[in-house]
């Protein structure tokens, strides 16, 4: 299942909107966080192709949960509404979430900082300037230090430590079920035994795979949590990138050792594409319009497959 069906259909969460089902629209944006080496990190994600099997060990947090520190709207939402930053509502509460990652992350964002923030939200109404100048003024109606979000950061990051035992998760049964590995060996053995399931890392083109064809993925393998496959690394001038290495994570080493992949990096998709999309995925679909092998090939990149 879906990140964005199981939050409107089970969870009656139904802020989160489905506009395009393939990533491209940003109606559905909520915050993932995730353990990282910088502790506790919030992507934007794009929840209609996002799967379940994959958030094993995260935090989802859905435009419900924004509030203001004394109930009132949150500074984001407070911005919007008096910056007319919304008409008919629908992608509203997508830019919310973008915004509020940023704001997050910057307090004082630039243009620029906006503009990649907002790459992968739609609006078919506004013309965006209006959200831009919300986007400005988000850090005059609060402190992101004193959102409840960053209150409870200890507290989610606790929980999450408890969440990483170091087992395998399986849900299901024969073909009809999913597996999350242990780690990188686990996975090998996984594989070895179901050779034919499906590998899915960030789902960004395996989750259209479902949502557009309708295709039956199962028994399908997440490895989007495998500390092994989710490092980058430079040695003597040779940058190593792990198959489950996201855009954005590979984004400062790339952009700093190769320059021209920087620009290109911020073209591809939107940011909730770039926090799930990697570079491993990219290479392994064979997608002729994929987007990383024609520099990878130029550059003289070469692969370092395993099998068992």
């Amino acid at each position: 299942a879906t990140l964005l069906d199981w939050l409107r259909l089970d969870r009656s969460l139904r802020g989160t909107k489905e506009g395009c089902a393939e990533g491209d629209c940003g109606a559905c944006t909520v915050l993932v966080g995730k353990l990282s080496a910088d502790g506790l990190v919030y992507e934007s994600v794009n929840a209609c192709i996002r799967f379940l099997g994959s958030l094993d060990g995260t935090h989802v947090v859905t435009v419900e949960h924004l509030r203001g520190v004394s109930g009132q709207l949150h500074p984001v939402q407070q911005a919007m509404v008096d910056f007319h930053g919304s008409q008919c509502g629908f992608c509203t509460p997508g830019f919310v979430m973008s915004l509020y990652g940023l704001w997050m992350k910057s307090s004082n964002p630039s243009n620029a900082d906006i503009e990649k923030a907002l790459q992968g939200n739609l609006c078919r109404c506004t013309g965006y300037e209006a959200i831009i100048r919300a986007a400005h003024a988000i850090s005059s109606y609060g402190k992101a230090a004193e959102d409840p979000l960053a209150a409870e950061r200890k507290a989610i990051t606790e929980r999450l430590e408890a969440l990483h035992d170091g087992a395998r998760v399986e849900i299901g049964s024969a073909k009809a079920r999913l597996v999350v590995p242990a780690n990188v060996d686990d996975f090998a053995a996984v594989l070895d035994k179901e050779p034919g399931a499906t590998i899915v890392a960030g789902s960004t083109d395996v989750g259209l795979w479902v949502t557009k064809h309708m295709r039956d993925i199962s028994p399908a393998i997440f490895i989007g949590n495998l500390d092994g496959l989710c490092t980058i690394s430079e040695d003597k001038g040779v940058i190593s990138i792990g198959a489950g290495v996201t855009y954005t994570d590979a984004f400062a080493t790339l952009a700093k050792r190769i320059p021209a992949l920087g620009p290109l990096f911020d073209r591809i998709g939107g940011e909730q594409v770039r926090n799930m999309g990697t570079i491993g995925g990219n290479i392994a679909n064979g997608s002729p319009i994929g987007d990383t092998p024609p520099p990878l090939i130029a550059l003289g990149a070469s692969l370092t497959p395993r099998k068992g």
